[in-house]
């Protein structure tokens, strides 16, 4: 189980993130991608233990990876 953790600039301020569990990582990624592209902030993606795989901003560097050059 892989847990995304996000919100917007409230959540931000607080540093309470909203939590949303995922079979895999790839889903959970996935997941965070839209939260990006939906205007959010994607926080984190952990496991169940609090193992940290992937950090805002290396998830907001893989939103943008995977926009096309037409995107921009």
């Amino acid at each position: 189980m892989w847990i995304l953790d996000w919100g917007d600039s409230v959540n931000r301020a607080n540093g309470q993130w909203n939590h949303e569990d995922h079979e895999s990582s790839e889903k959970a990624l996935d997941a965070a991608k839209t939260k990006i592209g939906m205007g959010l902030i994607a926080h984190a993606i952990h496991s169940e233990a609090d193992v940290l795989w992937m950090s805002g901003e290396e998830l907001l560097d893989a939103a943008e990876a995977d926009k096309s050059p037409n995107d921009s």
